[in-house]
């Protein structure tokens, strides 16, 4: 009889100690991921520092912060839920999960960036790229 295997982990260990790390700061600043369609704010990535960590963890968060947008937007995307849940489950300090950043003025903030990103690529198909 083999033993079970262990449970599949989408965080390596090294992205986790980073993302542990993470501490909430009411004056962290918020920019737009455009390849996850949605909010990051800085103090949810660890520090530049950490040999290309930050470059690395927002890679690989794409989906924790796509899934946080679809909920900001009323449109939960359940195919992006299980990483969401996974890193809930592991990290649930992790500032990316207070709920101010889900709502209210995030919520705005998103919507704003949504439609100045559908405006461009308006103007780009216009344009014929």
């Amino acid at each position: 009889m083999t033993a079970p295997s262990p449970p599949f982990m989408m965080f390596s260990p090294l992205l986790l100690d980073a993302l542990r790390a993470c501490q909430y700061s009411p004056t962290a600043t918020c920019s737009y991921d455009l390849m996850a369609g949605g909010l990051i704010w800085n103090d949810e990535l660890p520090p530049r520092t950490e040999y290309g960590l930050n470059l690395r963890a927002s890679v690989h968060l794409r989906k924790v912060i796509a899934y946080r947008a679809s909920l900001m937007l009323d449109e939960p995307r359940t195919d992006l839920e299980e990483d969401w849940i996974e890193l809930m489950r592991l990290l649930p300090a992790w500032p990316g999960f207070r709920p101010e950043r889900v709502a209210g003025e995030a919520q705005r903030l998103l919507k704003v960036h949504k439609y100045k990103e559908s405006r461009a690529i308006r103007q780009l198909e216009k344009d014929g790229f």
